[in-house]
């Protein structure tokens, strides 16, 4: 998530939509309770990061009817309130899949931090994608370093202490959901140079 998008007074939900349609395709906004935050562009490493995850994660749940998405489909959080973009996103719902712009039910979501978005996504996003009814995991993956954190749901419903993640051998894996992922293969091509 990105600069917010300044105006004296919050937005409604129709001023957003409104916004959003003669943006089009190339820019993108996320709205947070009457904030909209500008999406800024993400970098090459970025974008290997989402693909490499995306990859494994289309082999894993392709088979089982899920839809993996990426970075320009919408997610409603909480509806006429909050309305993101995830790095990543997997659903295993009908009605994802009858939905053309919009996702309600994820089932994994994966945030790629960047230094626009870094915040947002360690602080505000895990609260709000905790608050996703059928959500089973949150993920969050550093660009700049060899470290992630995973937020995994239990089985009775509440959320597990988060997972930390910083040696290249260590595995990513998510029980609730049967995946599993090498910090090798996550951090494929990718190289922490700043630029």
């Amino acid at each position: 998530m990105g600069d917010p998008w300044f105006r004296q007074s919050p937005l409604s939900l129709q001023e957003y939509e409104a916004l959003e349609k003669v943006s089009g395709e190339d820019l993108r906004y996320e709205f947070m309770d009457g904030v909209v935050y500008a999406m800024s562009g993400g970098t090459i490493i970025h974008n290997r990061i989402i693909q490499n995850c995306a990859f494994s994660l289309r082999n894993c749940f392709g088979p089982k009817g899920c839809q993996v998405l990426t970075e320009n489909v919408k997610l409603e959080v909480a509806k006429d309130k909050r309305y993101v973009y995830p790095d990543v996103m997997v659903s295993c719902s009908d009605r994802d899949w009858q939905s053309s712009q919009l996702i309600k039910d994820p089932v994994l979501i994966i945030e790629v931090l960047s230094d626009s978005t870094e915040r947002k996504d360690l602080i505000q996003k895990v609260e709000m994608y905790q608050a996703v009814p059928g959500l089973k995991a949150y993920i969050i993956i550093d660009q700049y370093s060899c470290w992630i954190r995973m937020y995994e749901r239990s089985e009775n419903g509440s959320w597990n202490a988060h997972q930390h993640l910083n040696n290249p051998g260590d595995t990513l894996s998510v029980t609730a959901l049967s995946w599993q992922l090498s910090l090798t293969e996550i951090y494929q091509n990718v190289s922490f140079a700043r630029s």
